[in-house]
């Protein structure tokens, strides 16, 4: 935009000093283009101050808080209802994880670095336009392994898929990113989801803290069912034999019948 404002600006200007040589100053189709002139220059001036402004602010560089990027990825983030959990260190999890990694939300997220470098990084335009499509691929791909290994459970089918969705997210991740470092919970997706999945047929969905911290509210509830039994060994007993049974009924095979007592005869 800033070279076609100087460009547009400088045709003005040959405009109005030929007119002013052959028709005058004075006339009014000069003056009109003097007017004109006079408007691009400001319009000029006002992108020249943007661009010098833009470049200033990237030299002297910003924390990831207050770039412009970041704040307005966040926006795209809240837009589709994803939000950054502060216990988590500002990352996301659960159901927005999943939000964030369907299609037409990964377009929205990765589109926003375009579009504030349109507004703001001009000079930046086309190299977000190009990172764009990187990031858009990536994501793409890391929601193809999301949506396998989330599973309850993994059959061999799906194991395959997830090394075939793996190998080709590790790749094209190491091609358009050489100089990054592999992330811990990449790793782990790269080396040890597969075997796992293939060892014991089910998804890193049942991995999660989110199972342990339920069993509390279980608990709470069993706990008022039980209320009457005082004895707290007594009380904790009958809990964890509730619990143990609901969670695996196989067990109830296992228990001895109660012994019947013989009948004294007098």
């Amino acid at each position: 935009e800033l070279e076609q404002a100087q460009e547009a600006y400088a045709v003005l200007q040959q405009m109005t000093t030929y007119m002013s040589l052959v028709i005058g100053e004075k006339d009014t189709v000069t003056i009109d283009f003097f007017v004109q002139c006079e408007e691009k220059k400001k319009h000029l001036e006002k992108l020249e101050a943007e661009v010098a402004n833009s470049k200033a602010t990237v030299e002297k560089g910003f924390s990831k808080k207050e770039g412009p990027f970041v704040k307005e990825l966040d926006a795209a983030l809240q837009s589709v209802g994803v939000h950054r959990q502060q216990y988590f260190g500002g990352a996301f999890v659960g159901n927005h994880v999943h939000k964030a990694l369907k299609l037409c939300n990964i377009q929205k997220q990765c589109k926003c670095l375009c579009e504030t470098a349109k507004k703001k990084l001009p000079h930046r335009y086309t190299q977000a336009e190009h990172r764009t499509e990187i990031l858009v691929k990536a994501f793409s791909m890391f929601a193809r392994c999301h949506n396998i290994y989330d599973h309850n459970f993994i059959d061999e089918t799906q194991a395959h898929a997830l090394e075939e969705a793996v190998e080709e997210f590790m790749m094209f991740f190491r091609e358009s990113f050489p100089q990054a470092t592999v992330p811990i919970k990449m790793h782990v997706l790269e080396d040890h989801a597969i075997p796992w999945a293939k060892s014991f047929h089910v998804g890193f969905g049942l991995l999660g803290e989110q199972g342990a911290e339920s069993i509390h509210a279980k608990f709470t509830r069993l706990g008022l069912a039980y209320t009457a039994i005082t004895d707290k060994v007594k009380h904790l007993l009958c809990i964890v034999k509730e619990h143990l049974i609901s969670i695996s009924p196989q067990v109830v095979v296992a228990i001895p019948p109660p012994q019947k007592k013989n009948k004294i005869i007098a």
